[in-house]
């Protein structure tokens, strides 16, 4: 071979091998258009959070995901290619939030969660400015693991909204105890650890404002007073209110029907009610209405269209997205197996319901991807669901029931 030849082959080698590298380092951790998965949701998520990109986390890397990422590269002022790689991903997470954290963010994470037992003046800050969250505020949620959510709990332990140890996974005692957490001082009741909740617990630990000292009750006073009424918009949790001793009437349907004698939160922030089906809901509604449903064990929500009414309601996802979504909260699978949900009736109040997401028999929607319809089930007098539905009517009813006690103590004696 001659030396030229020789030359053009190391050349060309070289190209190759640089190329190949530079592939496996794109695809190691760089999040691109056509990728999905989780660490897809969570990009969609942090832009959202951060006011980039808007609608839903769908885990799908789109056109609409690729303009937001360049947005929040132009305003960073970083390359703007629309790649989701190393130094986009630290700067939208936060090094205490993203995935590829330094030794020394894991060190600091450490020391915070092992600080749980010492004064909350001594918390560790995730990156040395010395607030708890660096900077990042954005939203921790019901779900989400790592270091982020290990300083959350830690924080919560300390100021004695959350027992036991900072493992680092939301579950239901964190969420439970950030709920807690924002009714005591004034916040949206939602279960979300956004960005108003992050600051004002910063603050509180800060002050060392543990629960039921005097400094939580002034904590609280302040917390109040600059965030207005605290209504919630959206999220996982529902705060439990007594609205009064009172029984809440039903404005639904049905002559002075009493529903139940307490009341809880909907996720808008509106009076959640249990309502009778054959006496509220049934003669109310019609074949063609809309039903809103949110599940509040995952946070999403989707539109039913109602088929027909018999001792539950027949309904179909209204669309194809409507469809995925409801899977997705499912679990994406399609099941027998029902969750208790909150539904909005056409008449605009929320009320407890319990569902499932297995097509079948038929439906009237043909665009919606769901090959026929589902059952939506609201309360019904035990006695009557035992006669006329024994098995899986009355699995329903229990569902109802267990849902209603937990927000509000309440058993049903009916």
């Amino acid at each position: 071979m001659s030396r030229r030849r020789l030359i053009c082959f190391l050349t060309a080698l070289v190209l190759a091998v640089s190329l190949c590298a530079s592939a496996m380092a794109l695809d190691s951790g760089t999040l691109k258009y056509g990728s999905r998965g989780e660490a897809v949701r969570k990009l969609q998520q942090a832009l959202i959070d951060q006011g980039y990109l808007k609608g839903s986390a769908d885990g799908v890397f789109g056109n609409k995901t690729e303009n937001a990422v360049r947005a929040f590269q132009k305003a960073k002022k970083l390359k703007v290619d629309g790649l989701a790689g190393k130094k986009t991903q630290e700067l939208l997470y936060g090094s205490s939030g993203s995935k590829t954290t330094s030794s020394s963010g894991s060190t600091s994470t450490t020391s915070t969660a092992s600080a749980s037992s010492t004064s909350s003046s001594s918390a560790a800050s995730s990156s040395g400015d010395g607030t708890l969250f660096g900077g990042n505020y954005t939203t921790i949620r019901l779900k989400d693991e790592g270091a982020r959510v290990k300083i959350l709990q830690s924080a919560l332990i300390r100021l004695n909204y959350l027992s036991g140890k900072a493992d680092g996974k939301f579950g239901s005692k964190t969420l439970d105890a950030v709920a807690l957490f924002q009714k005591e001082n004034g916040l949206s009741v939602d279960g979300l650890a956004g960005k108003k909740t992050l600051k004002a617990l910063e603050t509180a630990d800060k002050n060392g404002a543990v629960r039921g000292s005097a400094k939580a009750t002034s904590s609280a006073t302040s917390s109040s007073s600059s965030s207005g009424t605290g209504s919630s918009s959206s999220g996982t949790a529902v705060a439990i209110q007594e609205e009064s001793k009172a029984a809440v009437v039903s404005t639904a349907g049905g002559a002075n029907s009493v529903s139940s004698s307490k009341s809880a939160l909907a996720p808008d922030g509106t009076a959640l009610r249990l309502l009778h089906w054959f006496n509220d809901i049934k003669p109310t509604l019609k074949g063609g209405q809309h039903l809103l449903v949110y599940d509040p064990a995952t946070g999403i929500s989707w539109t039913l269209r109602v088929h027909s009414c018999g001792r539950h309601c027949d309904a179909e996802p209204l669309t194809a997205e409507d469809t995925a979504n409801m899977l997705k909260a499912f679990g994406g699978v399609n099941t027998w197996d029902q969750k208790a949900v909150y539904v909005k009736l056409p008449s605009g109040i929320w009320t407890v319901g319990s569902t499932h997401d297995m097509p079948h028999m038929s439906g009237t929607i043909s665009s919606n991807n769901f090959n026929g319809h589902l059952c939506v089930h609201f309360l019904r007098d035990m006695d009557e669901a035992k006669a006329n539905d024994p098995s899986y009517g009355v699995a329903n009813q229990e569902t109802i029931r267990a849902k209603w006690k937990a927000l509000t103590g309440e058993t049903l004696e009916k």
